[in-house]
């Protein structure tokens, strides 16, 4: 199926955003379809980079959407301290609503949670997506257009590794971001 719900006509659009250079020996070439990339970097074993690519291609809500869900799946509760709970439930409840105070809502406990944990991430992709970063009594400054995916594509990235066979849960996950890249995720 086609990603109906990508904007990106080439890859190069989203590789530029990575600062990823020219492709080196073996790379797909960045003139290539955003999913005609992806599949290479797929099929070449470079599940990694794959899901920094789909972090970036995706709209940004689809993009926090599939980051709290994986985060969500990926890791029980037990392990999770308080602010990571409070944080991901933000995050989640920005999914279901994102309006301009859950975004806000979602940043306060983002900053609570610990620095490099994927409820953090998740949490910040949140924020991260759109309107302002600056409080709401200063001069406006909006979030730059790709925080949000790199930072969904980091919490993906640090929940599987953070769990038993991250290989196979990335493979699962890159699954689920297809799926929302393919028919998106109806709001």
């Amino acid at each position: 199926m086609a990603w109906n719900r990508v904007r990106w006509t080439e890859a190069r659009q989203i590789t530029a955003m990575l600062d990823w250079t020219a492709a080196a020996e073996g790379e797909p070439d960045a003139s290539l379809s955003p999913q005609a990339f992806f599949e290479a970097l797929v099929s070449s074993g470079r599940l990694v980079q794959a899901t920094q690519f789909l972090g970036l291609a995706l709209p940004r809500w689809d993009a926090v959407a599939w980051a709290a869900r994986a985060v969500r799946d990926l890791r029980s509760g037990a392990e999770r301290k308080p602010a990571e709970v409070e944080a991901l439930k933000r995050a989640l409840l920005w999914v279901q609503d994102p309006t301009e105070p859950r975004r806000r809502a979602v940043f306060e406990a983002a900053e609570a949670a610990p620095t490099s944990s994927p409820e953090r991430l998740a949490a910040l992709a949140a924020f991260f997506s759109g309107g302002t970063v600056t409080p709401p009594d200063c001069q406006p400054i909006q979030a730059p257009h790709d925080a949000a995916g790199k930072l969904a594509a980091g919490a993906v990235i640090a929940a599987v590794f953070s769990g038993p066979e991250p290989l196979r849960a990335l493979e699962n996950h890159l699954n689920e971001g297809v799926a929302m890249a393919q028919a998106g995720d109806q709001r």
